[in-house]
């Protein structure tokens, strides 16, 4: 769409690759020829405090570096759904964890399995490709063709194949 700006959150625990997943999708967006920002949360805990990475994208200039309206936000903790079901917007989806996340509020919200289906995926580092492919099918900000090269610019090739796979399968179950 043009002249859209795209505000996408990432929310969740250090260590599920909410950052370097908001620094992926960004940069899929600077391969299209958007522009993209991408900002960061996290507590002093490197793994299990509070952390989340907040995107925005836009064919205009951005003007604002943090998300004041977000499209999309993802929750995978209890924490980053309950910090943002009640602020944003009635059209924003809240894609969530099904496995962690308990008494959702909010009717249209979408769940998804995100911790049992990476534990059977095989690599539960893969976590932020299969939550990327989701949030891509429900948030169409970059293609997914653009994600896969700023994947396989980035990941080592040990791991790169799991990591598609993942993306793939967020991408292709959600919704």
């Amino acid at each position: 769409m043009a002249g859209k700006t795209w505000q996408i959150v990432l929310a969740g625990t250090g260590g599920q690759g909410l950052i370097l997943g908001g620094v992926t999708l960004a940069k899929a967006a600077v391969l299209e020829g958007k522009n993209a920002v991408q900002t960061q949360t996290y507590g002093i805990q490197s793994r299990g405090g509070y952390s989340q990475s907040e995107v925005v994208i836009s064919e205009e200039d951005v003007y604002f570096p943090k998300c004041d309206r977000p499209d999309l936000v993802l929750a995978l903790s209890q924490q980053g759904y309950e910090r943002y079901r009640t602020i944003v917007a009635d059209e924003c989806i809240i894609l969530y964890d099904q496995d962690v996340v308990k008494n959702t509020k909010r009717s249209h919200d979408v769940g998804y399995p995100f911790s049992t289906r990476v534990m059977n995926i095989g690599n539960v580092k893969a976590i932020n490709s299969l939550f990327l492919g989701s949030v891509l099918k429900l948030c169409p900000v970059v293609s997914i063709e653009s994600l896969t090269k700023v994947l396989e610019d980035s990941l080592p090739a040990k791991i790169l194949a799991i990591n598609l796979k993942a993306l793939n399968i967020g991408y292709e179950e959600i919704g």
